[in-house]
């Protein structure tokens, strides 16, 4: 009896897999919005959006463009967003709290960035076995912290 398996993309991966996939970026990056620009720090990277470390960002669903470049790749992504959610950490609350920011949701991506993050992710989920770990935000984390 054949098991039921999830479709794979052409390079492999498991679709779902890939997009359940967040993995450590620290990069610097810029964010456009209403005439304003801001430097951010990159936190994680998914497929579906960044979290960015950013201590007052704007009220959730504000629209903005985000900047930033994949190792390796002088080739800027720049992406259309929405803050789909943002964080104040609570030390009392938290054992290992996020920095303040906000997750930031890709709304536009041209086809060759949206390709050149993806095969960025499939190499890191084949490059890091321990990549293959779920561990969504304000999740505890194993071995209790």
């Amino acid at each position: 009896m054949d098991k039921a398996r999830a479709p794979r993309s052409d390079d492999g991966v498991p679709e779902d897999v890939l997009r359940r996939l967040r993995v450590p970026f620290i990069r610097r990056a810029s964010l456009t919005w209403e005439g304003r620009r801001q430097d951010v720090f990159v936190i994680d990277l998914a497929l579906t959006g960044v979290f960015v470390e950013w201590p007052d960002p704007p009220p959730v669903d504000t629209r903005l463009d985000l900047t930033f470049q994949l190792p390796e790749n002088e080739i800027p992504i720049v992406a259309g967003c929405r803050v789909a959610w943002c964080h104040t950490p609570d030390p009392e609350k938290e054992r290992r709290p996020l920095p303040a920011g906000a997750g930031l949701e890709f709304i536009s991506l041209a086809p060759d960035a949206a390709d050149r993050l993806r095969q960025y992710l499939v190499d890191y989920y084949r490059r890091d076995p321990r990549a293959r770990r779920f561990i969504p935000h304000g999740a505890p984390r194993e071995g209790g912290s």
